[in-house]
């Protein structure tokens, strides 16, 4: 009897280490590696002996690129590392996953190290392209990983904003912004003469964008040609037609040595040399001069709060780009004078109108001003031609902030076309192309996208906003709302014992679960067209499914 008993453990022993074997094994459970020197090289990118290396190799890019052809066993949300070195300084390059591209940013380190470049990217199973191509180049390759990740909490969004007791209307249009987030994407445009950019999209489409952007870069210089107030009064006009000012500041030479905004550099010879380090001297005349040209914006502002009118207010932008003075003297003089300017203008202007911007440059972390100084982060990007959703930047960006943080595309180029950002799950809460060109010329966005945008169910334009004087956030009252909309999603089992699956002809997003009494249990974030959900702890009832444009379907769990 002892042996049968001794025999029977040694089994049990050896078949749970082989389940647990199995589990571990499994092609989903495993991250998969990509050897550099197993990619497609071309442009003179070559292989390299390496002894630290897997493999004992790596990649020399050179100015060249490296291809690799990618197979995935599952679909689902991956993180993508890349091993690899800077020996030759700070290098930026490119990374395009099936041609969406995004920078990816190395700090100077001759050591192979791990850098995350793509972060919950939603991917089929299946064949994949990834390349890493040449901005700067000159880095070292070992290998790329994919790592299969859970994204179902990617989103935990601040709900309020960080200037205290701000006013009604600066709340209202957060929480219109915090509404639409992944459900819909605010159309915008930049404009520097009164309106023309909004006129011409008018006069050719039919449509105005709902975001209208203006700039206090004239403002405050005793120009003979020019009202200071023009941003002031194009922001009063625009929201009293429900629309939404989202005003930045090209602030140019406070010392007035100089008219420019421009950091002198080779490319800009008679551009300003404005010390903002001097930001930390109190006493000194530079401190002074930055310190008047925010107390005359504020007064600008303070007579937008006095009308009622909130302002998506983005100021120093680009910072660690280095092209404008304020990034000339690194990332601590600039943080200091963002809190500077945060302080004066809440503090002692007592401004709480604003929803604060702040733009990222990729690898600018240590220039960040923190959490309590920032409401929604922007990025800026030109790519001439390219309307991908630009998801890859999108990910990075919100994985970095821990999905606390509002992304935008706060300036662009090309701005992406809507089936991209739908298809691809980039939930911009914004886009806003430059001025001229960028707005009118087919070189960068056509004619046609732009009616084709303004047409979208997913694109809010001017029309379609709400009153936003009196916006209020939605409140669930219960079933019977819910129930009568109609769905175009299908849900089964509708009788669920743990798990609901879920499938639509469209991208889901972000899915919510009500209980009859209209409370939500449970929401889950899904950049696809299926998923499952879990029911698992959930007392025996009625449950509601609500998937964002696409109605609204009872299920009960037994």
């Amino acid at each position: 009897m002892l042996k049968l008993q001794k025999i029977s453990m040694n089994r049990i022993v050896r078949t749970a280490f082989f389940l647990v074997l199995v589990y571990l094994v499994r092609p989903d459970a495993l991250a998969q590696k990509y050897e550099a020197e197993g990619a497609r090289l071309a442009g003179g990118a070559s292989k390299i002996n390496c002894a630290s290396c897997s493999g004992g190799a790596a990649v020399a890019q050179g100015e060249g690129s490296l291809t690799f052809a990618i197979s995935l066993p599952t679909e689902g949300f991956y993180n993508i590392t890349v091993r690899a070195s800077a020996p030759n300084g700070e290098k930026t390059n490119i990374i395009s996953l099936n041609g969406v591209s995004a920078d990816f940013h190395l700090p100077n380190n001759p050591q192979y190290g791990s850098h995350k470049v793509v972060n919950t990217y939603k991917l089929a199973a299946g064949a994949h392209t990834l390349a890493i191509k040449k901005s700067w180049g000159w880095i070292n390759i070992d290998y790329i990983e994919l790592e299969k990740v859970n994204a179902t909490d990617r989103f935990n969004l601040n709900q309020t904003l960080v200037t205290p007791n701000a006013t009604a209307e600066a709340t209202a249009l957060y929480n219109f912004l915090l509404d639409n987030y992944s459900k819909k994407i605010i159309s915008g445009v930049m404009t520097l003469n009164s309106m023309d950019e909004v006129n011409w999209l008018k006069q050719n489409t039919g449509k105005e964008p709902a975001l209208l952007g203006l700039d206090f870069m004239h403002s405050g210089r005793n120009y003979s040609w020019y009202n200071s107030k023009e941003p002031i009064n194009d922001a009063k006009s625009w929201y009293n037609r429900n629309g939404i000012p989202n005003l930045m500041w090209h602030w140019r030479d406070p010392s007035r040595a100089t008219e420019e905004f421009y950091a002198r550099n080779s490319g800009k010879p008679n551009g300003t040399v404005f010390d903002i380090s001097k930001v930390s001297d109190q006493n000194s005349a530079a401190y002074k001069a930055m310190l008047a040209d925010i107390d005359y914006i504020s007064v600008l502002l303070k007579e937008l709060q006095d009308h009622n009118v909130p302002v998506i207010w983005r100021p120093l932008h680009e910072a660690a780009g280095g092209w404008f003075w304020w990034g000339t003297k690194g990332p601590e003089p600039l943080k200091a004078l963002w809190q500077l300017m945060y302080n004066r203008m809440v503090h002692h202007h007592g401004l709480r109108n604003l929803i604060w911007v702040w733009t990222r440059e990729p690898g600018d972390d240590a220039w960040y001003p923190g959490d309590e100084y920032v409401d929604i982060v922007g990025r800026d990007i030109y790519k001439d031609g390219d309307h991908s959703s630009h998801a890859i930047e999108f990910n990075n960006l919100n994985a970095l902030y821990g999905g606390k943080k509002m992304i935008a595309l706060s300036e662009v180029g090309s701005f992406p076309d809507v089936d991209n950002l739908v298809q691809d799950g980039a939930a911009w809460s914004w886009f806003m192309p430059w001025y001229g060109n960028y707005t009118r010329s087919s070189q960068y966005n056509s004619l046609d996208l732009w009616k084709k945008m303004f047409a979208h169910d997913y694109v809010i334009t001017l029309d379609e906003m709400p009153a936003l004087k009196t916006y209020t956030r939605p409140v669930t009252t219960g079933s019977k709302d819910k129930m009568a909309e109609p769905a175009t999603f299908e849900a089964y089992p509708t009788k669920i014992v743990d798990k609901l699956m879920l499938s639509s002809q469209r991208n889901l997003g972000n899915i919510k679960i009500y209980n009859l009494l209209g409370q939500l249990v449970k929401e889950q974030f899904v950049q696809g067209t299926s998923t499952v959900v879990s029911f698992a702890g959930f007392p025996s009832g009625v449950y509601l499914v609500e998937v964002p444009q696409q109605g609204t379907l009872k299920v009960i769990k037994e």
